[in-house]
């Protein structure tokens, strides 16, 4: 996913092929007439045959036929809309910046069904047995959604601006934290069945630069980006000062791991065209490409 430049409408869509790892750039544009996707190409869902582009400051869901990639619908309104999590069949929730609710969206007509008051600014989602965990950067806490009944359950206490999850091999919940103020950033394991803060890393005086965490294939090391790209096993009880990869002043905005792969995306200035770095699971460099504007999220498929 490309961003963009807000207010300029050239969001993006590249497609990085793990075979050979050629990238095609301006997805959207070449099978949809040259058409704009929209401003902010905040994050992209797969469901099925659908891929689902949520489209921040253009307040849309731009929905497409993977086969082809052509624009299938359109999903609104919206306020800000941030990203999506499918909950149920034929059913998902949309996180906003400024509407302080998550939004029900029926993907079997594409509309928007109802909402669910949060009271405040809501970013990633995970779903986790029947439960949707929704971070919350303005506050303390993690939401719970029950996916049955659409109602706000339970929060979970954690350190200030939690952002992105993942979960790791024992079907826990991993949560980014970026701090505020004097409390110090940190990344907490927690159970994802009874709420438990299981462990509570601290960062120090550091903070997580852009709110990227994800796991390995066996889901048994995490890997974020705090200024640089650390790893850690998810047995660690502290975090390590020692970058895995150093980067020094780069823009890191988007990290994966695939296989052997860690890919790396740097938005540099959010002006001019970022890159992809393709990493050895060691940390060699393998390839690097060039990529639209700010790159951000990498989807895989």
């Amino acid at each position: 996913m490309n961003e963009g430049t807000f207010n300029q409408g050239n969001g993006e869509i590249s497609f990085l092929n793990l075979n050979d790892l050629s990238i095609k750039n301006n997805l959207y544009g070449t099978y949809n007439n040259n058409a704009p996707l929209g401003d902010i190409a905040q994050s992209m869902t797969i469901i099925g045959d659908k891929a689902y582009v949520v489209m921040n400051n253009s307040q849309k869901i731009v929905v497409l036929t993977l086969n082809d990639f052509k624009k299938a619908a359109s999903i609104s309104p919206l306020i800000s809309p941030r990203y999506l999590q499918k909950v149920a069949t034929n059913k998902a929730y949309v996180t906003d910046l400024f509407s302080n609710q998550v939004s029900i969206v029926n993907l079997a007509t594409n509309s928007v069904s109802g909402s669910i008051a949060i009271g405040t600014w809501t970013e990633q989602l995970l779903e986790q047995n029947g439960n949707v965990f929704v971070t919350a950067p303005s506050t303390d806490k993690v939401y719970v959604i029950d996916a049955a009944t659409d109602a706000l359950t339970d929060s979970i206490l954690v350190t200030p601006g939690a952002n992105s999850m993942c979960t790791d091999k024992n079907n826990n919940l991993w949560v980014f934290c970026s701090g505020s103020g004097t409390t110090h950033a940190a990344l907490h394991c927690i159970n994802p069945i009874t709420g438990e803060v299981l462990k509570t890393m601290d960062a120090g005086t550091s903070t997580f630069s852009s709110g990227r965490i994800c796991s390995n294939n066996a889901k048994d090391s995490l890997y974020y980006i705090k200024e640089d790209v650390y790893r850690m096993s998810i047995n660690d009880v502290t975090l390590s000062n020692t970058p895995f990869l150093l980067f020094g002043t780069s823009s890191l905005y988007g990290l994966k791991v695939k296989n052997d792969y860690v890919m790396i995306n740097d938005a540099k200035d959010f002006v001019q065209k970022g890159t992809l770095s393709v990493y050895s699971k060691s940390g060699t460099l393998i390839k690097q490409l060039e990529t639209g504007v700010s790159p951000s999220e990498i989807i895989l498929y």
